[in-house]
């Protein structure tokens, strides 16, 4: 779920990839599998595939394993990004 802030750098249908990012950082804040995953960011599987690496990578969001099927996790990192994030978009208002 983008917040309020988030929703004014998006461009017109299109998700600029920092807000794309925060939606996924903020759905995975409890725990999410991929596909539930996929579902609320609203994003193909290919192009999740493209863009969970690259979150794990930069130690945003970190893979957990709950009866041998992997859920995603958004990290402490990834949450300080998320308060970067609000905050650099209340700026930008």
């Amino acid at each position: 779920m983008l917040s309020n802030c988030a929703l004014t750098l998006m461009k017109g249908s299109r998700r600029d990839k920092l807000v794309l990012i925060s939606d996924m950082l903020q759905h995975a804040a409890k725990g999410v599998c991929k596909t539930e995953l996929m579902y609320k960011v609203g994003l193909s599987s290919a192009q999740l595939e493209k863009y969970i690496p690259v979150l794990v990578r930069s130690e945003l969001l970190e893979i957990e394993n709950h009866r041998s099927k992997p859920v995603y996790v958004t990290t402490h990192k990834g949450k300080n990004f998320l308060d970067v994030f609000e905050r650099l978009v209340r700026l930008l208002n």
